[in-house]
C-alpha cells in the first residue's frame, strides 16, 4: 500500500512538471520588484502664532517652578545630574515668571533667583552628606514658602505686565 501512494506522488509530480505548473508556482511565490514612486515635496509654511499672554504664562511658569521645587525639596542628594537639572528647571521657570512681572515686583523676585542660585553653587562645589542635605532641604523650603506667598498669581496679579 505504502508503495503504491509512493508511486502515485511520484507520477503527480511529473505530470504537474509536464503540464507547466512548475513556473506558475514559482512566480507566485518571488517577491515583484518595487516600483519607483515618485518623491513627496513637503512645503514649509511658517505659520505665525499669538504669543500667551502674560497672566497665562505666569500662571504656567508659577506651576512648573514650584512642582520643580518640590521635587528638588524631596529627592536632593539622590542623583547629582537630576539634582543639577531639577536646580537649573526651577531657575529657569523663576526667570520666565520674572519676565512676566513689572520692574518693581521683578526685582523683588530676583533676590529670591539669586538666593537658589546660591544655594546650586553651594550644592554643585561639595558632596552633601545627610546632614548637609536636610539642612539644604530645609532651606529650600523656606526659600519656597516665601515665593510662594509672595508671587503667589492672586498676589502677584497686579504685578502683572499687560
Amino acid at each position: 500500500m505504502g508503495r503504491h501512494i509512493l508511486r502515485l506522488g511520484a507520477i503527480l509530480v511529473l505530470c504537474l512538471l509536464i503540464a507547466g505548473c512548475g513556473p506558475a508556482w514559482k512566480k507566485k511565490f518571488v517577491r515583484k520588484k518595487a516600483q519607483n514612486k515618485p518623491t513627496q515635496v513637503f512645503v514649509y509654511e511658517p505659520k505665525e502664532y499669538q504669543s500667551e499672554p502674560y497672566s497665562a504664562a505666569y500662571k504656567r511658569s508659577f506651576l512648573f517652578w514650584k512642582a520643580w521645587q518640590q521635587e528638588l525639596i524631596y529627592r536632593l542628594g539622590n542623583s547629582k545630574t537630576s539634582d543639577a537639572r531639577t536646580f537649573q528647571e526651577a531657575l529657569k521657570n523663576l526667570g520666565e515668571m520674572k519676565e512676566c512681572l513689572t520692574e518693581q515686583k521683578a526685582s523683588e523676585l530676583q533676590g529670591y533667583i539669586t538666593k537658589l542660585e546660591r544655594f546650586f553653587d553651594e550644592y554643585k562645589s561639595r558632596t552633601l552628606g545627610i546632614v548637609q542635605a536636610k539642612q539644604m532641604r530645609r532651606d529650600l523650603d523656606r526659600l519656597m514658602l516665601k515665593i510662594d506667598k509672595a508671587f503667589r498669581y492672586t498676589k502677584a496679579m497686579e504685578f502683572i505686565k499687560d
